[in-house]
């Protein structure tokens, strides 16, 4: 365990000390968030956090683990989303709208990037006992790999609506998902969990109300696709129906959120993608809570969520 926490606050070191370094890269270039009637915060906010988190991620894993197709996956696959989620965040802060579908196409292209890096669906076993049922042919997997890693990068953007909230989310769930691993003697799982909860709270530092910077839909993207990538990796291991809803129920506040914010969406007949005032944390704050108190319910029920996860866990192993 002693490796895992080194590896945890190296992480945690590395992002903490970069932040103020792309904080002030982000104000040179104009790269903050600009309040507006939809937004909570009152003042310009750098929109760098994602920067600092990718840097700091990467180098830890390539540092502290044998290098071998995951690291390929998080880094040429989360520099794209990086890539277009700076750009992307350089358009809103002109005030300009960036085109859904080229955020969109970055998305596929390092979804299917980690599925012919291997970390893809392949097939699923019995509910219980993991005993093969269904192989995937090639195009099943392919659309199932996409769907799930691109599922989890537009789950965490969707989440990132308030201080301290898909930071705070993202570390609950790396620590249930570095909890099963170590239950599974899943090591390489368990170091990109441990690296994604350094780098989460390190960012909860500058980030937690009253914020001093932003993930930007770049840091957003790049920790959704690391969630997806790590979750489905360590799922693949022991792959049965049972598994999904343990992962699943790991990550269930971006999850549920999602789903609920995609219906009331679609019954209003607005767009998926469309930015609105739907989410949980909106809610909270329309029931007359604070941003904090708001947060804090937030987090309790991730660990809601967690608990559940690691129950069922336990029950099957």
């Amino acid at each position: 365990m002693a490796f895992y926490l080194v590896v945890c606050l190296f992480t945690f070191f590395i992002v903490y000390l970069l932040i103020p370094v792309t904080k002030k890269i982000a104000v040179a270039l104009g790269v903050v968030d600009q309040p507006n009637a939809r937004k909570i915060h009152r003042a310009p906010v750098p929109l760098s956090g994602g920067l600092a988190i990718y840097i700091g991620s990467i180098v830890t894993l390539f540092l502290f683990f044998e290098i071998t197709a995951l690291h390929f996956v998080l880094a040429w696959g989360g520099f794209l989303l990086l890539a277009i989620g700076l750009v992307d965040d350089w358009f809103k802060s002109q005030g300009k709208d960036f085109p859904a579908w080229p955020k969109l196409l970055g998305q596929i292209g390092s979804a299917v990037f980690a599925y012919f890096l291997g970390i893809r669906f392949f097939g699923l076993g019995e509910f219980w006992t993991g005993g093969e049922i269904y192989h995937f042919p090639d195009w099943l997997a392919l659309l199932a790999t996409v769907f799930w890693i691109v599922g989890f990068i537009n789950m965490i953007n969707f989440l990132d609506g308030m201080d301290g909230l898909a930071g705070g989310i993202t570390a609950i769930s790396s620590v249930t998902l570095f909890t099963i691993s170590i239950l599974r003697l899943q090591q390489d799982v368990a170091v990109l969990a441990v690296i994604l909860i350094g780098a989460s709270l390190a960012f909860l530092k500058h980030n937690f109300h009253p914020a001093t910077v932003f993930l930007g839909d770049a840091g957003s993207m790049f920790l959704g696709y690391a969630i997806g990538v790590t979750s489905l990796y360590g799922a693949m291991k022991s792959a049965t129906l049972v598994t999904f809803v343990i992962i699943i129920l790991a990550l269930g506040v971006p999850v549920f959120d999602t789903i609920q914010v995609i219906i009331t969406r679609l019954k209003a007949g607005s767009p998926i993608y469309q930015a609105d005032r739907r989410h949980v944390h909106h809610r909270l704050l329309s029931n007359g809570l604070t941003q904090k108190q708001a947060v804090m319910v937030i987090y309790a029920m991730g660990i809601g969520f967690s608990i559940l996860s690691l129950l069922l866990f336990l029950y099957i192993s």
